[in-house]
């Protein structure tokens, strides 16, 4: 269902009578819902697949009993609270946690990290006055090749890079390109297609100088990259079949959107729900559930970017509350007056 600005002022929860609902409240209450729709439609296609799968070999999948009942619970219920005084909106629900397989956990936790990280580094003048650079780097790969080997690929390349960026800095070792970064975050993003999987690291770099030497690359369907010498003999050094290939972008960091944007690419959910098919959904998942996608060296290790999915801020001020209850038959949220 789509609220409007007449509908809401209609409901029965102690709206203030001088008060009128904005716009901007109607518009957060239907994205999120229609977020939650979204992620509910998918893991319950994914939970009814898991269904056909032997007790003994969702074990092996990781895939505990209580796990399925968290994500199949999750998004039950949203609790919006329209603190009407100071023209704020807040969500509450009840979080599986689960964001390697619920996309709204996912969307959530990077949500919370990308907010988390901006704020520090814009209280941190070292950091904020940097020269910020968004890299990808994908790994080759065919479609014989298992997630396994791929993934393996990817993160051993990753760690290579790493240790090279050490060595440099301890005077050792042959001079790398990712050397003149102070900082790095990285993620590791998943995706599959009829060529197989596509595994690949997104980098946030900051640097003291800006880096010289990016030109455009046209590719073969003749959209055009950013690329650099330097990242492409180094990646190929890096990985076992010479990957090669990259982009390298320039943030503006003097607005907002444009640092918020590729930190969002950092912390975005690792895994591709919607373009995954139930069955390399669950093997990428059982590779990975224990594994940290994402984190940081150089200047930028230690930022801390774990965030608690159940709590959100409580303001000490009326509000009016709306909530919402989903209906699994008619796969819509309906109003209720509270929690069963």
């Amino acid at each position: 269902m789509n609220y409007n600005k007449k509908n809401l002022q209609n409901t029965n929860f102690n709206l203030d009578s001088q008060f009128n609902i904005t716009t901007s409240t109607v518009d957060f209450i239907n994205k999120n819902t229609e977020q939650f729709l979204f992620s509910k439609n998918r893991t319950r296609k994914f939970l009814k697949y898991v269904e056909l799968i032997p007790d003994e070999q969702k074990i092996d999948k990781h895939l505990k009993s209580s796990t399925i009942e968290n994500i199949n619970a999750c998004g039950s219920w949203l609790e919006f609270r329209n603190y009407f005084r100071v023209d704020k909106t807040k969500m509450y629900s009840n979080f599986c946690k689960k964001d390697k397989l619920c996309p709204a956990c996912a969307r959530r936790r990077a949500s919370k990290q990308r907010n988390k990280v901006y704020k520090y580094i814009q209280e941190n003048p070292a950091l904020k006055d940097k020269h910020w650079y968004y890299i990808v780097l994908p790994v080759k790969h065919n479609k014989t090749e298992s997630f396994t080997t791929v993934f393996n690929r990817a993160k051993d390349g990753l760690k290579t890079l790493r240790m090279a960026i050490k060595d440099n800095k301890r005077g050792k070792g042959r001079e790398s390109f990712f050397s003149q970064f102070n900082g790095l975050f990285y993620s590791f993003e998943v995706t599959k297609s009829k060529n197989g999987w596509n595994n690949h690291i997104n980098l946030l770099c900051c640097s003291d100088h800006e880096i010289k030497g990016i030109y455009n690359y046209k590719q073969k369907d003749g959209s055009t990259t950013s690329q650099h010498l330097g990242i492409m003999e180094d990646w190929a050094r890096f990985t076992d079949n010479k990957s090669y290939m990259h982009s390298i972008n320039k943030i503006d960091t003097s607005t907002e959107e444009g640092l918020m944007t590729n930190l969002f690419e950092i912390f975005k959910y690792s895994l591709k729900f919607q373009d995954l098919k139930n069955e390399d959904l669950l093997e990428a998942y059982s590779s990975t559930h224990n594994k940290r996608l994402l984190g940081s060296f150089g200047s930028l290790y230690g930022i801390k970017t774990d965030v608690d999915l159940d709590t959100n801020e409580v303001l000490d001020s009326e509000y009016l509350r709306i909530f919402l209850k989903y209906d699994l038959q008619i796969n819509q949220y309906y109003e209720a007056e509270q929690r069963e």
